[in-house]
């Protein structure tokens, strides 16, 4: 084994981590993302806020795909998600694509193959009071907003581009949630009342409800199941607060129709089916290399 296989292998989950990961949904990594590439990170996120793209692609003005294609970023008291930002700027996307989250990406799951699935550039601007609702995140299931992919065990990392804490709004997780099956509604990332949302849940396998902050470091990066339920509070700090959340999807997954339970419209269109190709059958091609590029792959033996 070659010393960067050893240095990777040192910044895995141990295998008491994978089994409380997938008996809790979350598992919070140790310092594993260098100063230089969070600065780079951060950097790239200030040239993406101007409207300056490292890189364009046939759908970077398509507001269709994501509504803050071209809109500069000028009033920074209110909170904002980009979508596709590691595609426009080289120091996000050396981030989002860096080997080292792929790799315990796979480790949590079990899969073989890991592949991009989407990232969002995270703005949380601080709240002018506790009360103030803005920037909060309400609880929800990321699985409940990709429902035409076939696969369980698409996985998220967020990583923070600082110290993350409940003063200014770090990711919170319900412990356990992931095997809540039953909250098919819970498309509520836009919820600002939390006591709301967690009045609907429903818990089919009677277990607590346990909110567990994420504190993180600088250079640590949480993970989650895609369906255990997270959100997050206000950001009652007086700095803002940005993280990259970037969503992975297993190599077995694919497309799954559901176009037979409407015979008049389209039933759901992620913006993904917009921009990817399409495969034989005329469906999206999850596993086209220029959108969902490869980014883990098990070696044999």
């Amino acid at each position: 084994m070659s010393d960067n296989e050893l240095d990777m292998q040192a910044l895995m989950p141990s295998a008491e981590d994978i089994a409380s990961y997938r008996q809790n949904g979350y598992y919070v990594s140790q310092k594993i993302l260098s100063e230089e590439l969070i600065v780079g990170a951060l950097e790239g996120s200030e040239r993406l806020y101007r409207g300056e793209y490292d890189e364009r692609f046939p759908w970077s003005d398509n507001p269709s795909v994501d509504p803050n294609f071209g809109v500069p970023f000028t009033d920074r008291t209110r909170s904002r998600a980009d979508g596709y930002a590691s595609f426009h700027s080289f120091g996000l996307r050396a981030l989002a694509r860096h080997p080292v989250i792929s790799s315990i990406a796979a480790a949590l799951t079990g899969a073989t193959e890991i592949r991009s699935w989407k990232d969002q550039l995270i703005y949380k601007a601080p709240a002018s009071s506790p009360a103030e609702n803005e920037g909060v995140t309400g609880f929800h299931q990321d699985k409940r907003y990709w429902p035409t992919c076939r696969s369980d065990r698409m996985i998220t990392a967020w990583i923070p581009l600082h110290d993350c804490s409940t003063q200014n709004g770090c990711l919170v997780v319900i412990k356990g949630s992931h095997r809540w099956r039953n909250n098919h509604a819970l498309v509520t990332f836009d919820e600002k009342n939390q006591d709301y949302i967690k009045s609907k849940l429903i818990n089919s396998e009677g277990d607590e409800l346990i909110e567990v902050p994420l504190e993180l470091q600088r250079g640590q990066v949480s993970f989650h199941d895609c369906y255990t339920i997270h959100g997050s509070y206000p950001n009652v700090s007086d700095m803002p607060r940005r993280a990259l959340s970037v969503h992975l999807q297993d190599g077995e997954n694919r497309y799954r129709d559901l176009n037979f339970l409407s015979t008049t419209k389209p039933v759901y269109k992620h913006s993904h089916d917009l921009i990817c190709r399409t495969s034989e059958n005329g469906f999206p091609d999850y596993s086209d290399p220029e959108i969902f590029p490869t980014l883990h792959r098990a070696t044999a033996g």
